[in-house]
């Protein structure tokens, strides 16, 4: 079955991502049409940052995770998490449709669950279904419900948008675990893949507005609903290294390269990169780099 048998391939564009990119407007829920995308590989690398996936793709594609290539075929539900950056490359055509959304579209507050407890959307998953032809037509009524909604003018809309994601999720959830679940190596090395790439989403740093927004274990824990300790026992095990230490050495790095090939001010380099004083950068800096910035931009 195709999905443009129900759903002409035109429906979705303008809904939020225009060709594929985000747009400065996008709010907290979207459905994209995949077959819209003109692009050899599938742009969801935004979703690394803030935004989740429950995506229906029809073909063959290749999935690109950290640690591995995964061929899919026919019909399969792709639930992916922004703690996981992955790729898609279609091998003959996008074709699909994807909601696209914020964890604080579904909350305890207004749907009774949080999206972190569900088991599709837990931290260092990324997780694929096969679909029979009975099963996807199933999903194909659900995401063409979404579709109509999401034209509508309606008090109620995104409340039913909501219903609807989690229709998805649930069926989802009850087809065959052991043919869906995807991790990398080791809980470990999952949890410090995630940390790092959430890391490095913050870099490089282009213009004196943009500061960072995570700086300590507590945020990258927060950020990937752990408890700090387990984070931090998770990266050293993995990596050899503290989360503080990595965070350390990583705003080293950055600073120098700021000092060097900008003409900014010691001070706003203190402010991108998050410290409230540039006193306690200088301080860092010089305790890291073993020359104050002011020395350092210097060097030749």
């Amino acid at each position: 079955m195709k999905i443009s048998d129900e759903i002409s391939p035109k429906t979705f564009q303008g809904n939020g991502v225009e060709r594929g990119r985000q747009t400065s407007d996008l709010d907290e829920f979207h459905i994209v049409d995949i077959g819209a995308i003109d692009s050899t590989l599938f742009p969801l690398e935004y979703s690394r940052k803030i935004f989740y996936t429950a995506t229906l793709l029809q073909g063959n594609y290749i999935l690109e995770f950290e640690d591995r290539n995964i061929e899919i075929f026919g019909n399969s539900l792709l639930f992916t998490t922004n703690k996981i950056p992955f790729g898609i490359h279609a091998i003959d055509g996008y074709k699909g449709l994807s909601c696209v959304f914020k964890e604080e579209f579904i909350t305890k507050s207004n749907s009774g669950y949080r999206l972190l407890e569900l088991p599709i959307y837990k931290p260092g998953r990324q997780n694929i279904y096969f679909l029979t032809e009975a099963q996807a037509r199933n999903f194909i009524t659900i995401y063409t419900k979404i579709d109509n909604e999401s034209k509508a003018d309606s008090d109620f809309k995104f409340n039913l948008l909501r219903n609807y994601l989690l229709e998805i999720i649930f069926n989802a959830q009850k087809l065959e675990a052991a043919s869906s679940f995807v991790k990398t190596n080791s809980t470990a090395e999952v949890i410090a893949c995630s940390f790092i790439r959430l890391l490095e989403s913050q870099f490089p740093i282009d213009s004196p507005q943009d500061i960072i927004k995570l700086r300590t274990s507590k945020d990258f824990a927060d950020e990937l609903a752990l408890h700090p300790n387990y984070l931090n026992r998770q990266v050293k095990l993995s990596k050899g290294r503290t989360v503080s230490d990595i965070i350390a050495a990583r705003l080293v790095q950055e600073a120098k390269i700021l000092l060097k090939l900008t003409n900014w001010q010691i001070a706003e380099i203190s402010y991108v990169l998050g410290f409230e004083e540039p006193s306690h950068f200088n301080l860092f800096f010089k305790k890291h780099a073993n020359a104050s910035p002011t020395q350092y931009r210097k060097l030749k």
